[in-house]
């Protein structure tokens, strides 16, 4: 029997950043999970909770936002290859959640013990070593445009992609740096 379709869980590829990108620095307020409701709420839309199940507390909000700023992190340094650093909130967020390692079918893998929030938060962390099991895992960016910032898949052959959109922030990355070129050779000659 297969899961009705409001209940799937995406794919670690869509769903980290989706996660990640619930703190958007383009915005007026970045932070669209600002308390247990939209936590929640979110949580079900991912398919993470089923209706019913009891609400997030203000814990779990700061749990999320710990988890969540690990993951930016670590996303951030994926685009320099430097992946031996520890990030100490994603280290403190996934020790603090319930997860189990299941040994069905090829190879082993993580899952979230339990049920509720904690166990939805649990997944996320779950997701991550599936994105490294699948090789997805230092694809995931965080847009170099600093007034940017989302998270992305770098699909990119060589995985060198620095911007979510070359159409918007890496157009307006490489024109500022032209415009600083210009502006310094202008000094130079002046």
């Amino acid at each position: 029997m297969t899961e009705p379709p409001a209940h799937r869980v995406p794919p670690p590829v869509e769903l980290l950043p989706a996660f990640v990108n619930t703190y958007d620095v383009d915005l007026a307020e970045p932070e669209q999970l600002p308390d247990p409701a939209a936590l929640t709420a979110w949580l079900r839309s991912q398919g993470l909770i089923a209706d019913g199940t009891p609400p997030a507390a203000d814990d779990d909000v700061a749990l999320a936002h710990e988890l969540r700023a690990g993951l930016r992190q670590a996303m951030r340094q994926h685009h320099d290859g430097d992946l031996t650093t520890v990030v100490p909130e994603l280290e403190r967020a996934a020790a603090r959640l319930p997860l189990r390692v299941i040994f069905t079918g090829t190879a082993p893998s993580l899952a979230p013990a339990g049920t509720g929030v904690t166990a939805a938060l649990a997944a996320l962390v779950a997701a991550v070593a599936t994105a490294e099991a699948e090789g997805s895992w230092q694809r995931l960016k965080l847009c170099a445009a600093e007034d940017c910032e989302w998270a992305f898949l770098d699909s990119s052959k060589n995985r060198s992609r620095h911007w979510c959109s070359m159409g918007s922030c890496g157009n307006r990355q490489k024109t500022r740096a032209y415009r600083a070129r210009l502006k310094a050779a202008d000094r130079m000659d002046g």
